[in-house]
């Protein structure tokens, strides 16, 4: 997990929220995001309380040419600051839409930009990828602060809510940012054939030791997994033997 702070000055209350098994450091009073997802898709659940990101791209018209998911595992905030973040549903929407803007920064966000495609450095690169993809956190639920798991109840009452964020997304690739989320959802599922690993890059025989990495179908996509992009096996270029194969498997165009 990695501290993010926006390094923007001037602003008031601090608020720490963690995406994705890192931190985030916002400070609400100068937030000012523009809602940019055009689909109006909305998953119809009780218990789901964040709605996925789902970029005006996404499927066919993409940059990949298929409609890639991309999956996290949960968000953290202290229970005191709640209020403030709301309405919670919107939390991934407004998150993606300050790392299109450049209002926060952190690694985790380019290194998953730049697992996908060579370089996120403009707002228009970052628009480019973001409305190419579909982004859905995995846990419905806060949790209080960095280091506290998911407890079995909190992944016992995710697994309905996937199934249908897959039933009205309709993916045809999944690409799950944190091996434990992926090991945690892949026994559900048919196994299906290994991706062979891209190690054109030396890097990534080196986080990826075998020459085969595992897959699962879920519905009509083909899903795996990549080491966390901020873990020491993380990153952007070593992932990238996992992600090109991933889309090719899954008859996308790879981007880089």
């Amino acid at each position: 997990m990695t501290d993010l702070s926006s390094k923007r000055a001037n602003y008031g209350s601090e608020v720490v929220g963690i995406l994705i098994n890192h931190i985030i450091t916002i400070k609400l009073s100068s937030l000012q995001i523009i809602f940019m997802n055009k689909q109006d898709i909305k998953i119809k659940n009780d218990n789901l309380l964040f709605q996925p990101w789902v970029g005006s791209q996404y499927g066919d018209d993409s940059i990949f040419k298929i409609p890639i998911l991309i999956v996290g595992e949960s968000n953290y905030a202290h229970p005191d600051i709640l209020e403030s973040l709301k309405p919670h549903e919107t939390f991934t929407h407004r998150l993606i839409e300050g790392i299109i803007d450049d209002t926060w920064k952190h690694r985790f966000f380019s290194n998953i930009q730049r697992t996908f495609v060579e370089k996120a450095d403009t707002k228009s690169l970052r628009e480019e990828f973001w409305h190419s993809v579909a982004h859905h956190e995995y846990i419905q639920d806060w949790l209080p602060k960095p280091g506290v798991s998911p407890d079995e109840n909190m992944w016992l009452k995710a697994k309905p809510i996937f199934q249908d964020v897959i039933s009205e997304l309709k993916p045809k690739c999944i690409l799950f940012v944190c091996k434990r989320v992926y090991d945690k959802v892949s026994p559900n599922f048919q196994a299906s054939i290994p991706l062979v690993v891209d190690n054109s890059n030396p890097l990534t025989s080196k986080a990826y030791k075998n020459q085969s990495h595992p897959t699962v179908k879920i519905g009509d996509a083909l899903a795996s997994w990549i080491y966390h992009p901020t873990s020491p096996n993380g990153g952007f270029q070593k992932p990238r033997g996992i992600a090109r194969p991933l889309i090719q498997a899954s008859g996308g165009t790879p981007r880089i």
